[in-house]
């Protein structure tokens, strides 16, 4: 027979588990959100100076990703 700690514990661990899968859902509907909010967007035209700008800036992260974010990182960015 178990005792009532051993049915507590087991009940908090299903709803943390049930928790934590409504926060992964969550957080892949906000992702499907900024995809619509992105794709609702006009393209913006920038000078061809920012451009060339931007396009090295981009050319060094990519020889140096240490000095860029990660992924997580740069979702989190966008997110917030």
């Amino acid at each position: 027979m178990e005792n009532r700690g051993e049915v507590m514990s087991e009940s908090v661990q299903v709803i943390i588990h049930r928790i934590e899968k409504i926060e992964k859902e969550l957080e892949e509907l906000k992702l499907e959100l900024l995809k619509l909010q992105v794709e609702k967007e006009e393209a913006e035209i920038i000078p061809e100076e920012e451009y060339q700008e931007l396009m090295k800036k981009a050319e060094h992260l990519k020889n140096n990703p240490s000095e860029g974010l990660s992924a997580d990182e740069a979702i989190q960015e966008l997110l917030s």
